[in-house]
């Protein structure tokens, strides 16, 4: 079978907030609307890396019939995980959008990476990568 990962889609109980953290983290909308019925209307974000349906794209979804999900706790279930050019540069935009630094930023030699662990102001978990400390001096 073949396929292409289109999208993923995040439960958040506020999408206009997590759609100005995601913005600030660099990405950018693609369409923002209203749909489904009974259970599953929702009102939803579509954010990607391009501002178009060409890269992966991350929907912010709330289901308008049902409650906000619980707030995720560490590790939980799942991250979302972004390549950045400077993990503490992110890192700081993170903090200064209501986020919060889970694990800092440290050189992982066995991935060839710089990574961190941070959350959204929802608590949603975010694997940051990127360069190395040391290969970039």
């Amino acid at each position: 079978m073949d396929f292409d990962m289109h999208a993923t889609k995040l439960v958040v109980g506020d999408v206009p907030a997590a759609e100005r953290f995601y913005l600030a983290l660099g990405m950018k909308l693609v369409n923002r609307n209203v749909g489904g019925e009974r259970e599953v209307r929702q009102e939803q974000s579509w954010l990607s890396r391009t501002g178009d349906m060409a890269a992966h794209v991350l929907i912010l979804t709330r289901f308008l019939e049902l409650h906000a999900p619980s707030r995720p706790t560490y590790p939980g279930e799942i991250w979302l995980c972004f390549r950045v050019p400077d993990v503490e540069a992110t890192i700081a935009t993170v903090e200064a959008e209501g986020g919060k630094v889970i694990r800092p930023g440290e050189d992982r030699p066995e991935h060839a990476v710089r990574a961190a662990v941070v959350s959204d102001p929802e608590g949603h978990l975010i694997e940051l990568v990127g360069p190395m400390k040391e290969a970039a001096a």
